[in-house]
């Protein structure tokens, strides 16, 4: 119920710049049935892959953050990875996805690395970032949350002062939100490697909570194996942001290819069908 409302609440926040995902009636056409379907004879994007047999598109992604990508029996899974094997089919190409610590991640983009084709990890864009990384259109919508223990004092924003101490996973906009919001009030900032392991961090006690996506925030409320229960709380002052694929700067071949991807499995209702897989099954997904 929490998840429900939570989630009914970000879309009601978003709407003025938000459209709904058209519904799941559109679901039962095949993605090779959408005219114009991108293949490898009509589209150069796919001639140009790093693995170099023009079949395989090389994904990155840091699996500590579901349910966007987290790793289950060995192989990496989530909401990105299923939008990925979605557009790779309507791209007619196979996927391959390597794992990457978030900074080796954007140290990788910046440099336009020729080791993957583009990574798909829950990434903001932001004007910093669009400077030496290239994005794709944006295919989520997320805001900032505060996750801690449901027996904490911590109601609201409002109780969080002096000496608290937050988890933040380093380089992400939680981390900046934190930094910008919050450590002028006192609070401790503390960065790690993952989403993951700011929540192993809570479990530990060697922090107070942690700033996250409400999505991520949500799941690990309801899917999580800790010995607690963790409540979720909004952030008012915290402002919506747009998920991209992100890529390197020479990869523009492989953007155009991945935006018409997106607008298609948009189009005809599998990006709906996996929101409900992996996010909110009760309510629709809202894209800018």
């Amino acid at each position: 119920m929490l998840k429900r409302l939570l989630l009914v609440g970000l879309i009601a926040l978003l709407a003025m710049t938000a459209v709904a995902v058209v519904g799941c009636d559109a679901a039962e056409e095949d993605i090779d049935d959408v005219e114009g379907a991108v293949t490898r004879e009509t589209h150069p994007a796919l001639a140009d892959v790093v693995a170099g047999d023009g079949l395989t598109l090389t994904v990155a992604t840091d699996p500590s953050y579901p349910p966007f990508q987290t790793m289950a029996g060995g192989e990496i899974v989530g909401f990105d990875m299923d939008l990925v094997k979605a557009m790779a089919d309507y791209l007619d190409a196979e996927v391959e996805f390597v794992s990457y610590g978030w900074d080796a991640l954007l140290t990788a983009l910046s440099a336009d690395s020729n080791t993957f084709d583009f990574a798909a990890s829950a990434m903001t864009i932001t004007e910093e970032r669009a400077e030496t990384i290239l994005f794709s259109n944006p295919y989520f919508v997320s805001v900032q949350a505060l996750s801690v223990r449901a027996d904490s004092d911590i109601t609201s924003m409002d109780d969080v002062g002096e000496g608290f101490r937050v988890a933040v996973q380093r380089g992400t906009t939680g981390h900046i939100h934190a930094t910008d919001h919050l450590e002028e009030l006192g609070v401790v900032i503390m960065p790690y490697d993952g989403g993951t392991e700011c929540y192993l961090a809570l479990a530990s006690d060697e922090v107070d909570g942690v700033i996250i996506d409400i999505p991520v925030a949500l799941n690990q409320a309801e899917e999580s194996d800790f010995d607690f229960d963790l409540r979720t709380i909004p952030i008012p002052d915290a402002e919506p942001e747009y998920f991209g694929f992100s890529m390197g700067m020479s990869r523009t071949a492989i953007a155009d290819a991945i935006n018409e991807a997106l607008a298609a499995i948009i189009e005809n209702g599998t990006y709906a069908e996996i929101y409900a897989r992996w996010i909110d099954a009760d309510n629709p997904p809202v894209l800018p």
